[in-house]
């Protein structure tokens, strides 16, 4: 989520000894209602009926459903056949949602990389705008319940990474979300284990990727780095490190690590210009990855990009929703989320070892409370 800093006060330059390098990460996809995570989101079991929902991880539900919308770049009201839907974080596995015959796997025009699965009676499911089609999904082929199709993405006519999820019934697109609900496979943005295998039970498939409680220490910075070499970690405002404190207290992370974020992004505030790529605010929030993640942190009742309080507490909700508390890998892969740069990671883990590390809460199983 950092951007570059066109221009840095000279008093800056001075305190900082070199301006900040700043990289963009843009997240963008189909408008959708905020998510605040908890640290516990309860992961659901593996389907026991025929049906699921086309992700395994957790995922937002877009605003544009089916029926009349208006197109973003068309810029004309037109039918929308399907339900877009976003990962958390983005990019992430598309799967089956029921078992059946692969009838089209290729570019599609508009719906970019799409793919076809016929599953008999009269129904068939589309995915489109994927990223790239695994290469066992080929026509004629089966795709069992659950089998990775490809990759979330924004091929064809999208505005970014989502998925385009149409349910067709002989031939006419059907609501999805009505339709998955009654298969008992509801279109909830809750996180589903992997389909169950013939040889396992479904609770030894959920156990698989549910971190048992316990805690673990932030990794060590590696290698490479960039702006931690030149810019070492500034003293931080007290106002400011007391909201670092709310928030990883309330999503069970280490407030340095959020204090590392906003080292590497502000300089805890003292950088406030918008940033050429158009990020925001103390942690440094473009405005589309705000609209599915922004939250309230100070209670006033509303998501302010510009808001210190709201800023900080929607980092740490971004990296929960990144899976930051899935072991130290998980802390890498929430940073490497966030801004999309090794030396990036590796920055803001030398910044928080700075101000004296601290253990991250691991993922807990939400289904033995």
């Amino acid at each position: 989520m950092t951007k570059l800093v066109s221009a840095i006060t000279a008093a800056v330059l001075l305190l900082l000894g070199a301006p900040l390098l700043m990289a963009a990460l843009i997240v963008t996809g189909s408008t959708a209602t905020a998510t605040q995570l908890d640290t516990c989101t309860a992961v659901g079991a593996p389907p026991s009926g025929s049906w699921r929902p086309p992700y395994q991880q957790a995922y937002v539900v877009g605003a544009r459903g089916f029926g009349m919308r208006f197109h973003p770049i068309l810029r004309t009201w037109r039918p929308h056949t399907g339900q877009d839907m976003t990962s958390i974080p983005t990019g992430g596995a598309i799967v089956a949602a029921a078992t059946g015959t692969v009838t089209f796997a290729g570019d599609s025009g508009g719906y970019g990389n799409l793919v076809l699965i016929d599953h008999g009676g009269g129904i068939t499911t589309a995915y489109a705008h994927l990223a790239r089609i695994d290469p066992a999904i080929t026509v004629g082929a089966n795709a069992s319940m659950g089998q990775r199709l490809g990759t979330e993405g924004s091929t064809g006519r999208s505005t970014g990474n989502h998925l385009h999820y149409e349910v067709r019934q002989n031939g006419t697109p059907i609501d999805p979300v009505p339709f998955m609900a009654n298969q008992g496979a509801p279109l909830d943005g809750r996180p589903i284990a992997p389909t169950a295998r013939a040889s396992e039970s479904p609770a030894s498939s959920a156990d698989s990727v549910i971190a048992a409680a316990r805690s673990f220490e932030l990794p060590e910075p590696g290698e490479p780095r960039l702006n931690s070499i030149t810019n070492p970690a500034l003293p931080i405002p007290p106002e400011i490190k007391a909201l670092y404190a709310v928030a990883a207290e309330r999503y069970d992370l280490p407030w340095t690590l959020l204090a590392g974020i906003g080292m590497a992004e502000t300089a805890h505030g003292r950088i406030r210009a918008t940033s050429t790529a158009g990020a925001q605010g103390l942690m440094q929030f473009m405005p589309a990855t705000w609209r599915i993640y922004g939250v309230d942190g100070d209670g006033d009742g509303r998501a302010d990009i510009l808001n210190d309080a709201d800023s900080t507490m929607s980092a740490a909700n971004y990296l929960t929703a990144s899976r930051v508390h899935n072991g130290p890998d998980g802390v890498r892969d929430a940073l490497f989320a966030y801004n999309r740069a090794h030396w990036y990671v590796n920055d803001v883990l030398q910044y928080a070892e700075s101000y004296g590390g601290g253990a991250v809460t691991a993922a807990r199983d939400c289904r033995r409370t």
